[in-house]
């Protein structure tokens, strides 16, 4: 990731999953659908705040995570030191071939700058036989969600989307037995204010932040002004997650 990047992501370190447990949410349904044995060797890459890595040490796994965010490793090595949180990029890894068993990323290959070099160091450190898995972001939902409309009424704006071009083609990286399974939650928000300070604690807060300070302003009212007509509004997303064995 760009310098710019990790600085955000430094400075959203201290929100990031606290207002909803977004991260945490999609972590328990990926352990639940990987099932990994009690004492796997895992790795977690862009771990964030490490709601992957939590859920994998709580399912019993021996685990190492990495991101470079300095805050993000500083959070969870006070919370959980039994996880190996270690400040790294994800693309130039500092760890042994074929060390770990199972290697997974949440949420992060579809926004890094080099997703193919991510990816092949995802191979290179698991061990043959071992699998890989990534979740990405799924389609919008079919569902009234205000925040939604407006990211797609200020993108026009001039602000780029979040993301990079990857195109999932695994087989390229001499991956086999590749699977894409749709992962689904369903959080209950409890107010405009809460959706709109989740939307700014993770990686879609650099397009916010992006906008000139009128226009965020308005989109913030806006917001507030929508989710008064919404008092039971559910935070409804879904994701892909991707996985393949190694060799």
């Amino acid at each position: 990731m760009t310098d710019a990047v990790i600085e955000h992501f430094d400075g959203v370190a201290d929100s990031y999953d606290e207002v909803l447990p977004f991260f945490a949410a999609f972590a328990g349904l990926t352990v639940e659908r990987l099932k990994p044995v009690s004492g796997v060797r895992a790795l977690d890459l862009a771990c964030g705040r490490g709601a992957l890595a939590v859920a994998l040490a709580d399912h019993g796994a021996d685990v190492t995570a990495v991101d470079g965010a300095p805050r993000m490793i500083a959070l969870l090595q006070a919370a959980r030191p039994d996880i190996s949180a270690l400040v790294m990029n994800a693309a130039e890894l500092d760890l042994p071939s074929a060390a770990f068993d199972l290697t997974v990323c949440g949420f992060a290959l579809h926004i890094v700058t080099d997703p193919d070099a991510v990816l092949s160091e995802a191979v290179r450190v698991t061990a043959p036989g071992g699998r890989v898995a990534f979740t990405v972001p799924g389609p919008s939902p079919e569902h009234d969600d205000p925040l939604i409309d407006l990211y797609a009424e200020y993108r026009t704006s001039g602000n780029a989307r979040h993301g990079n071009d990857f195109d999932y083609e695994f087989e390229r990286f001499g991956l086999s037995d590749v699977r894409a399974e749709t992962l689904e939650i369903a959080i209950p928000v409890p107010d405009g204010e809460t959706y709109w300070n989740w939307s700014r604690s993770h990686g879609s807060g650099r397009f916010i932040d992006g906008l000139t300070p009128y226009r965020r302003a308005e989109m913030h009212a806006r917001l507030l002004e929508e989710m008064v007509e919404r008092p039971d509004f559910v935070l409804r997303r879904s994701a892909v997650l991707w996985s393949a064995r190694v060799g």
